[in-house]
């Protein structure tokens, strides 16, 4: 394709112009169209011109305009315009082809240009030049990067899809960011449209303009939102730049609709907010990689070096540059798209797949502590009447709570845990039935066995004719993809916990305060 694509005829005619201001008959400037010629007001015409000295059998030119109006003569005959109209009062982004009449040949080409908006003033046209059928050839060869851009996003968001259909049960936060990143994609996709010169064909310059300008808007938002709900310690903070960019959004908007900014100059409004928004963004993710977050670790590279040549692509326009060749935001937005969507299509399924396997334990597990906690049940009455027996007593609810006690503090110092537990019970109160009973056997294991569990603060009080039973206890720091896979999960020991009392028919009362949890049941004798 490559070697194609260097025999073709096609030429770019981007050296040896004359430029012109119009009304400025001593401005005279030969120069490239590679840089925008300075100091020329808003509708003020530019004129370019050089002789074609070139023999071609069916010429053909095509024309690039980046939101200005267009006139094009061969020698002092008009060949083509793109002016003002009753329907039309704003200029678009243009991309023509324009066939060149058989007397063209040491005959000047003469394009004169002029915008309303003061950021495209002094832009020269794009001009390329060469066989009708080469120049088709030539644009279709060149746009093949951008039809291969699109096919890929249209692969992703199928992908994204297809995780979020095989993963229903999803938080709010990973489906919002799974959308984030659908969204995302899809920009990207349609500004690749909007730069290849064949697919452009099928729009008019303002929807040309529009298509571009929205997603270049629309682009940088759904990114930074994706990352901000990445983040974890520094979420605040972050917070701060992207809400002020959805504000900006939001008002650039509302400006929009009312008719007091256009979109061309809420682009270049929302370019030079995201000079500083890359950077914010680069200082986060350090930030966050180094407090162990699994997605900043790995992404943060490529983010920060996105952030810098973002900057520098800026630093060139505004330095002056035109009609750059390489479109730098959107190679690193693509960039960041690969990366982004694998790791998080790679997560979803190693969660998923994480979780069958969690609950396949369970299921196995379930079935094991079952039988194990009859095995206790049985073992602590038979221990709580060996020790009534000897004082000559009724087993009693505080015997059964004592061999407890200490089966479990042997057990808690074995693995380590911080256990602390204590029994104001009456010693005339009745052994409570067995369903109860195994209750409290299964809260202890749940403690011992689950290793979210840090440290274990339980009493145990007999008010009444009713046993309270209040628990505080810490959960462990994790710092590996088990953060994220056990994070879906987390909620269902306390499901089964309240389960268990709601077949003893008692009442459950729990509270989540940053990573320690406040559990009171309360069972009636």
């Amino acid at each position: 394709m490559i070697e194609e694509i260097k025999k073709t005829s096609v030429v770019e005619l981007d050296r040896h112009w004359t430029f012109i201001v119009k009304g400025h008959s001593d401005h005279y400037i030969v120069g490239q169209t590679d840089q925008r010629l300075k100091n020329i007001p808003p509708n003020t015409a530019l004129i370019m011109q050089q002789p074609l000295d070139m023999t071609l059998k069916n010429p053909q030119v095509v024309l690039r305009a980046n939101h200005q109006w267009v006139f094009v003569y061969i020698g002092e005959k008009l060949i083509y315009s793109y002016d003002a109209t009753n329907k039309q009062s704003r200029p678009g982004l243009l991309q023509t082809t324009i066939h060149l009449p058989d007397n063209y040949r040491q005959q000047k080409l003469r394009v004169v240009t002029k915008t309303p908006y003061d950021y495209y003033s002094g832009i020269p046209a794009q001009i390329f030049i060469g066989e009708a059928a080469a120049v088709n050839r030539f644009f279709i060869l060149h746009a093949l990067p951008q039809f291969l851009l699109f096919s890929l996003c249209l692969t992703l968001i199928a992908l994204m899809f297809a995780v979020i259909c095989l993963k229903p049960a999803q938080s709010k936060k990973q489906l919002l960011s799974s959308l984030l990143l659908i969204g995302f994609i899809f920009l990207i996709g349609l500004q690749s449209l909007a730069l290849n010169v064949p697919a452009s064909a099928l729009f008019d310059p303002i929807t040309l303009s529009t298509l571009y300008n929205l997603t270049s808007i629309l682009i940088p938002v759904f990114l930074t939102s994706y990352y901000w709900l990445r983040t974890n310690k520094y979420r605040q903070y972050y917070l701060y730049g992207v809400g002020l960019q959805i504000l900006l959004l939001i008002f650039g908007l509302v400006s929009l609709a009312v008719g007091k900014l256009s979109l061309p100059v809420a682009m270049q409004i929302f370019s030079g907010f995201n000079v500083f928004m890359t950077l914010f963004t680069s200082a986060i993710a350090l930030a966050e990689s180094a407090n162990d977050n699994r997605f900043y670790t790995i992404c943060s590279p490529a983010i920060i070096m996105a952030a810098f040549v973002h900057c520098f692509f800026y630093i060139q326009l505004f330095a002056g540059s035109a009609n750059l060749t390489t479109d730098w935001p959107l190679i690193l937005f693509s960039g960041l798209m690969i990366l982004i969507s694998g790791y998080h299509i790679t997560e979803e399924i190693s969660v998923s797949y994480y979780q069958r396997v969690q609950q396949q334990k369970q299921l196995e597990q379930g079935l094991i502590m079952r039988e194990k906690q009859k095995n206790l049940l049985e073992t602590f009455n038979l221990m709580a009447e060996k020790e009534a027996d000897e004082v000559d007593q009724t087993p009693s609810l505080t015997h059964f709570l004592y061999q407890m006690e200490n089966y479990y503090q042997k057990k808690f110092r074995k693995q380590a845990k911080f256990f602390s537990c204590q029994f104001l019970t009456s010693p005339e109160t009745k052994k409570l039935d067995d369903e109860k009973l195994t209750f409290l056997i299964q809260l202890f294991e749940k403690f011992l066995t689950d290793p979210i569990f840090g440290t274990i603060d339980i009493s145990i009080q007999q008010k009444q004719d009713q046993l309270v039973i209040e628990s505080k206890t810490s959960t462990l720091a994790r710092h590996s993809f088990d953060q994220f896979a056990t994070t879906s999960t987390m909620i269902e020991p306390y499901q089964e916990l309240e389960q268990a009392v709601k077949r003893s028919n008692g009442q459950w009362q729990w509270q989540e305060k940053e990573k320690q949890q406040y559990f009171k049941i309360i069972l009636d004798l």
